[in-house]
């Protein structure tokens, strides 16, 4: 639904303008003056804003200035309503940024026509900006395929020769970023999860970009391609300093934003987030490209191969950024380096001189600060991110392929993966000892989650034991909160098994989107009634974690992969000795501690869930693993804010250091939720309760 921000200062015509835009269904919000609306502006982040020019406090143009220089406002459409009709006005109106006049009194039709006609308009801007900015589908989807496959992939952008081509030579510095190891990240991510990382990644590195002056050229998937040309304002603080300004800046945003990533993608066992970054500086030929009046100024020629190549050397040289010596030289004493070295670039007769880049001073007067992206600039971010996304995918699908017993690394060479019965789509997700892929069942079209061994019958047979074992374990329990398997069996090369396919993501993402008190004691009611039925099976879960506990499209929410379940070694006890399994952040403190996990373990475990669920954040958190265990097994048990004291007997119950002490069975917790459900409605309904 889009958003209209109303400005004016007559309660009666600004009632009625709410009315007439609510009518049509946009979402509206309204303010007295200029100054309250620059506020609700802020607040709002509206698609449209509607205003009158005459108002007390702070005028309309004074508001559109003051938004202007905003850059979350830069393209936001504005229109006028006014009394005024002489040119001069009008004039000062459009140049202000203003995009639209109606002069009172209006039709209804007349305002209806103008909202409409603006947000087209701009949202045929930001798609033409889009569709300018952003590589191909189709170039995107070889780029991935060809880092899938091993080769040497050109970037999917036409460095083309000057060469025949018109436009202007001029010096310019260009920057080339890129995330390192995305195509890795991209095969253990779903789509979406691509296209979140991808939006919030270029978020955050576009802020230095802006700050310094860099025009975005082309968003190439997973890198980013940025010019920066000579200002008559920069006096000694050139082109090639705003370049390494920005770029080291990317490097910092990059790292920051590591810590984004470990938090919203459980990937354990990848190579840390990172971005590499090559800047020269040289000779370009600056090209118009697109329709008149709708033309995008880019450059073309050697000069931008060389950067996008000096990018492609940081991850080799093991420097963030690479910057060429021409760049250096011109940037000036405020420039910091390490190492040089001399580069033999592909395409190229003679050495490049690259530097390590480690600092530079900062420009004068420069803040730093958030630097919101201009609305356009980032409906292209999320085009990119959702094409990206696709292509990687598909990349992925169509080079799905098994050699050896290492399916992951395989996935670009061998024989196609087939499966008697069904039709594979595409990988979505990897374990310790198998894959997960999305397949299609040919007797009925039904999608499913075929997971597969790491490993060919003949290779392991401990891992294959393990394999069948979990096949085993869950294929006969017929519960609603437990996953359901369909089939299993063995082809030559590998074993499988076809198991229900989740189209409502994780628990673990539910979570992060924030969830009341009620709606977690109703999930964790869910979690438990699951580990009642496995642990009256004798089965012990072993890794309880969000990650594992899927929702199906009803909001039904499933425990799922048994791949280090065991079967109870006693009745009394149901304690499974053995190795260290689980996960760092929801271990048990027995399990923490080498001893059995029972029942009671997985009840721990669960206690930890239910205690992010309320709080959005886990109680133990640690540098190393070795922290974050010491505190599973030797701190204080959590305690919830005032507003959840309701809730703490469930996180005391379930959490106690000692399994003895700990509610002992997931019936037990069963009970507790009904007592605490039941607490929590009659505090609610006498206006005392919280959630």
């Amino acid at each position: 639904m889009k958003k209209i921000l109303v400005v004016e200062d007559e309660a009666s015509i600004r009632l009625n303008l709410t009315l007439m835009l609510k009518g049509e269904g946009y979402a509206v919000d309204a303010a007295e003056d200029g100054r309250a609306g620059i506020e609700h502006a802020k607040s709002f982040a509206p698609d449209l804003i509607v205003s009158d020019v005459m108002m007390p406090e702070l005028d309309g143009f004074g508001m559109l200035e003051a938004l202007r220089a905003d850059p979350r406002f830069v393209d936001t459409p504005f229109i006028f309503l006014t009394a005024l009709n002489d040119r001069t006005s009008m004039r000062r109106g459009m140049n202000l940024g203003a995009d639209d006049f109606l002069n009172k009194p209006f039709t209804r039709d007349e305002l209806i026509e103008a909202v409409n006609s603006r947000l087209k308009k701009y949202e045929n801007a930001a798609r033409s900006l889009a569709e300018r900015l952003v590589a191909g589908n189709d170039e995107l989807r070889r780029w991935y395929r060809q880092n899938l496959s091993g080769g040497e992939p050109e970037r999917p952008l036409a460095f083309a020769e000057t060469a025949g081509m018109t436009g202007k030579m001029t010096v310019a510095t260009v920057l080339f970023a890129d995330v390192r190891n995305f195509t890795t990240y991209s095969e253990r991510l779903t789509a979406g999860q691509i296209a979140e990382l991808l939006n919030a990644y270029f978020e955050s590195v576009c802020q230095p970009i802006v700050r310094n002056g860099g025009r975005i050229a082309k968003l190439i998937g997973d890198g980013i391609m940025v010019v920066f040309e000579a200002r008559a304002e920069d006096g000694e603080d050139n082109h090639a300093r705003r370049a390494i300004r920005a770029g080291l800046g990317i490097v910092i945003a990059a790292n920051k934003f590591g810590e984004w990533f470990k938090q919203h993608f459980d990937l354990s066992g990848l190579p840390e987030f990172a971005t590499g970054v090559g800047i020269h500086t040289g000779d370009m030929m600056e090209v118009r490209i697109g329709p008149p009046g709708a033309e995008d100024l880019t450059v073309v020629g050697d000069s931008v191969n060389v950067a996008s190549r000096l990018e492609g050397q940081t991850k080799e040289l093991g420097w963030p950024l690479v910057a060429s010596a021409a760049t250096v030289s011109m940037a000036g004493a405020a420039v910091s380096t390490g190492e040089s070295r001399l580069l033999e670039l592909r395409g190229r007769n003679a050495p490049i001189e690259a530097m390590e880049v480690t600092a530079i001073g900062a420009a004068a007067g420069d803040a730093e600060g958030t630097i919101e992206v201009p609305a356009a600039l980032r409906a292209a971010l999320a085009e990119n991110a959702q094409m990206t996304a696709r292509a990687a995918k598909a990349a992925l699908s169509e080079t799905l392929r098994i050699i050896t017993s290492d399916l992951s690394r395989a996935l670009a060479a061998g024989k196609p993966l087939q499966i008697k019965g069904y039709k594979v789509l595409s990988k979505i997700g990897e374990g310790g000892m198998s894959n997960v892929f999305m397949a299609e069942r040919e007797s009925d079209g039904a999608t499913v989650a075929l997971k597969i061994l790491n490993a060919k019958p003949s290779d392991d047979k401990q891992l294959l034991q393990r394999f069948i074992q979990e096949s085993a374990l869950i294929s006969d329990i017929d519960h609603t909160n437990v996953v359901k398997i369909y089939d299993k069996g063995f082809t030559e090369d590998y074993a499988y098994i076809a198991m229900e396919y989740f189209t409502g993501g994780s628990l673990k993402d539910v979570i992060a989107q924030g969830l009341t008190p009620r709606q977690a004691l109703s999930l964790l009611a869910q979690a438990a009634a699951a580990l009642a039925e496995i642990h009256r099976l004798g089965i012990v879960h072993r890794d309880v974690k969000p990650a594992n506990m899927m929702l199906r499209a009803d909001g039904t929410m499933v425990l799922a992969d048994f791949g280090i379940a065991k079967r109870a070694t006693g009745d009394m006890d149901r304690t499974v000795h053995g190795e260290f399994f689980g996960t760092p952040y929801y271990i048990s403190p027995e399990q923490a501690n080498g001893k059995p996990a029972s029942e009671r373990s997985d009840i721990y475990s669960l206690g930890i869930i239910f205690y992010e669920m309320l709080m959005n954040r886990r109680p133990y958190e640690g540098n190393s693993i070795v922290e974050l265990i010491s505190q599973h097994v030797n701190a204080p048990i959590p305690r919830l804010p005032e507003a959840l004291t309701d809730y703490q007997v469930l996180v005391d119950g379930m959490l106690a250091k000692n399994p003895a002490e700990r509610l002992q069975n997931a019936d037990e917790v069963l009970a507790v939720i009904d007592r605490v459900w039941t607490q929590v409605a009659l505090r609610a309904s006498s206006g005392q309760g919280s959630g």
